[in-house]
């Protein structure tokens, strides 16, 4: 270390002219007490002379206004950043099922050594017996911070200075003079910004920059801007490592069911699938145990492998009897357990179905026996849920009069046409329809009717265009008319699925979703499609053509649903099916159409139900907000006209006392939609509701469950290590739990960094004050005691 010093005026007389003024003022001074009076001696006089000559020189220094300016050049060591986090999940209370994971907080509360290791061959003894049972994790930071045993901050602090913050959505700087600055940390902070809090300090001028970063936190990063591995890559860059002390349990798991996939209605005799999806985090090894329960009793079990992951879906399947179809309310329950340790972590889910012992009445309508009419005709004649009736317009007369299965003509009352669940259309001209009875066909859909449509070369829906039919489909199109025989050879082509395609039930063709996939690969190829010209909003499109485009430039419709009213339509733009059961019979054929009929049907097998509810976000997260929306009808299948109605809101999981257990829910009629109603729901506490609605004659009710975003704060989880060590090796530095804390501060080597300190010392002090009135005073006196005036 080297210091160089430079004196510097900064006063408003140059030095020269100050300098001449001294000289002069020096010179009368002498002048003076050379004429004093004889009797004080020369030597005296002299230092009389020196006294004042001082003085006088020492004011005009003092208004040059001297200042001495130093610069010192030498090295210091690099601070050590300690930044703790100070967020919402910092106050989760950690399971601790394992030894492990119970000595890490014995550590942590001083209960142990901390350099002592952990027993090879570990037993309850070797534990204090006043261990905290589930401390939070700050509680746990905060404690081993505070460790006397392992004095971690005042080691750091060796290292080099201390720069201490905490940080949430946003880095705070703690006073590094407070030595319990930590213990004012309360977990409030609503969001975790982790890479945003380090980046913060890496903008810093390099000379600036810290040696090493510590870090203390559970790892839940939620709010930056930038990833970790941006963060890992940067610090490796600046060379400053992070050191990264990791709080929270090891054990922690979390499962939850996000839905239950099952059909409302249940048939006797028939089998069901309830395709379970769930989210598994913080489990590595185990197993999972699902089982389904119908009121109360297992209908079906599986036991897989745990995986870590949040779309995770496994498909039970069971059959309803006989004694299922009791009468009151019934209910199918599902529950998932992870079988991990002596812990077991469950969730349950439950909904309200209906077991019937009735079969679904389909009506099949074409104009004449196609194809795909002939096998489909036989699917449902063997189809044990289904009784159906068949029309063809243009077929022999007398087997429409024979009787069943055959129908001599369409329904002619609204009622009649109500009887059924499920309407079929084939290549009908729409004039076999008085206007009347489109408007029937109409009504039905609106008010809970399945609704599908194969398109044909002939009619339909080329004769739809214009009528309530084409109103209720869920595509546009025109009136296309096709030839006997055009002349060109038809190029065979094979649909396309789309997302919701892929993901939907009806088109599952396998169990296994990637088997099913496989197999809409490889089906047998089609070759003529009805062209469709657009498809209506909130139509969903299921299969598409690989070629042809729509009007407004999208892949063109082949198979399309959409709900109209209450009811369920599918427009199916092919009659090419039956190609399917190419070499394998109805495998694929029958299965494609058992669930077409199935997911189209089912709504009106409710049969006098008059009043239906539905949500429009089937997995409700906290803080945000969802519709419910209402469908009722009075005893005559009538839309219920009403401005508003009254409903209850109840928390499912609190006690009957609960004062906030029940809270009403307004439910107002949707303009031009009568028997409409919606009301908005506030997705503000997480737990189990049920929305009831009684109108008087047929009440209902929606159960929901509004659950934690996965990135939420206070979401359940254990810390995530995977990423914090991934982070802290790349970074250069290395990742701690407790028993290994008391090796961090020798980890972290010690950097200096060249610098240069200037200093400004002004001369014109108080001390340069006193300096001049000593020197006034001693004149003065000196002259008192030689008797001078």
């Amino acid at each position: 270390m080297s210091t160089l010093a430079v004196l510097a005026f900064r006063g408003w007389i140059p030095w020269p002219v100050a300098l001449l003024i001294c000289v002069a003022a020096t010179v009368a001074v002498v002048f003076v007490y050379l004429r004093e009076a004889g009797r004080v001696p020369v030597w005296r006089r002299a230092v009389l002379a020196s006294l004042r000559a001082l003085a006088l020189g020492s004011i005009l220094f003092l208004a040059l206004r001297p200042t001495l300016l130093t610069e010192t050049h030498g090295k210091r060591p690099r601070p050590v950043a300690v930044l703790v986090d100070d967020s919402q999940s910092m106050l989760a209370h950690d399971p601790r099922p394992n030894f492990p994971d119970k000595w890490r907080v014995a550590v942590g509360f001083d209960k142990v050594a901390p350099d002592k290791a952990p027993p090879a061959m570990p037993s309850a003894g070797d534990l204090p017996g006043d261990l905290p049972e589930k401390p939070t994790r700050l509680e746990l930071a905060q404690a081993t911070l505070a460790n006397p045993r392992l004095k971690l901050l005042e080691k750091l602090a060796a290292v080099g200075p201390l720069q201490p913050a905490s940080f949430g959505i946003g880095r705070s700087a703690k006073d590094p003079r407070d030595p319990n600055w930590f213990k004012a940390l309360t977990g409030q902070e609503p969001r975790t910004a982790l890479a945003d809090g380090v980046f913060d300090i890496l903008k810093r001028d390099e000379n600036e920059l810290p040696g090493a970063i510590v870090l203390v936190t559970d790892g839940k990063e939620n709010a930056s801007q930038r990833g970790l591995d941006d963060l890992a890559r940067e610090c490796a860059r600046l060379n400053v490592p992070l050191h990264i002390y990791g709080v929270g349990s090891s054990s922690f798991g979390q499962v939850q069911i996000r839905e239950a996939g099952v059909p409302e209605t249940l048939f006797v005799d028939d089998t069901v699938n309830v395709a379970v999806k769930y989210r598994v985090r913080g489990f590595k090894d185990g197993k999972v145990e699902i089982v389904v329960k119908l009121n109360g009793q297992e209908a079906a079990r599986k036991i897989v492998d745990v995986k870590e992951g949040d779309d995770l879906r496994e498909v039970l399947s069971f059959v309803p009897q006989q004694k299922d179809a009791q009468a009151g309310k019934q209910e199918l329950s599902t529950t998932v357990r992870v079988l991990s340790g002596p812990d077991d972590v469950t969730d349950e889910l439950t909904k309200s179905v209906r077991v019937v012992d009735r079969k679904m009445k389909v009506l099949l309508i074409d104009s004449i026996p196609r194809w795909d009419f002939k096998f489909l005709q036989r699917a449902l004649l063997r189809d044990r849920r289904v009784e159906p009736k068949f029309i063809l317009t243009e077929g022999d007369r007398r087997a429409m009069d024979a009787g069943a299965p055959f129908l001599p003509k369409f329904p002619a009352t609204r009622q009649e046409l109500l009887a059924y669940d499920l309407l079929i259309l084939g290549d009908i001209p729409a004039s076999y329809l008085s206007l009347e009875q489109q408007g029937f066909v109409r009504e039905f859909v609106a008010e809970g009717g399945g609704l599908i449509h194969i398109a044909g070369r002939n009619n339909g829906p080329a004769s739809f265009v214009g009528t309530p039919l084409a109103e209720v489909l869920p595509v546009e199109f025109t009136s296309v008319k096709f030839p006997i025989d055009s002349g060109t050879r038809a190029q065979p082509f094979r649909p396309d699925l789309t997302p919701a395609g892929i993901r939907s039930p009806l088109l599952s063709m396998e169990d296994d979703p990637v088997e099913s996939l496989r197999v809409w690969r490889t089906l047998p190829e089609i070759f003529w499609a009805y062209p469709v010209t657009k498809t209506k909003p909130a139509a969903e499109v299921l299969l598409t053509h690989p070629t042809q485009r729509t009007t407004d430039n999208k892949p063109m419709p082949l198979l399309a649903s959409h709900y109209y009213g209450k009811g369920y339509v599918m427009f199916c733009g092919f009659d090419e099916t039956w190609r399917w059961r190419f070499n394998v019979a109805d495998k694929y054929f029958g299965r494609f159409w058992s669930q077409a009929v199935y997911i189209t049907g089912v709504p009106r097998t409710l049969g006098t139900k008059l009043t239906q509810l539905s949500l429009d976000n089937p997995d409700p997260q906290l803080g945000k907000t969802g519709q419910v929306y209402g469908r009722l009808f009075t005893p005559d299948l009538k839309p219920l006209n009403t401005e508003r109605l009254e409903a209850r809101l109840e928390k499912l999981d609190v006690g009957p006392d609960d004062k906030d257990r029940s809270a009403p829910i307004e439910l107002r009629a949707l303009p031009g939609q009568p028997g409409d109603f919606v009301a908005t729901l506030p997705f503000n506490r997480v737990g189990r509701f049920a929305l009831r609605v009684d109108n008087g004659s047929d009440p209902a009710t929606l159960e929901y469950r509004v659950s934690l975003p996965p990135d939420h704060e206070l979401a359940p989880g254990g810390m995530a290590e995977d990423d914090l060590r991934r982070l802290a090796e790349a970074s250069g530095g290395k990742f701690y739990r407790e028993e290994d804390l008391h090796t961090m501060p020798g980890s972290i080597k010690q950097k200096l960094v060249p610098f240069t300190q200037r200093d400004e010392i002004l001369l014109w002090n108080r001390w340069a004050l006193f300096w001049v009135i000593g020197l006034l005073s001693a004149e003065w006196f000196l002259r008192k005691f030689n008797s001078l005036s």
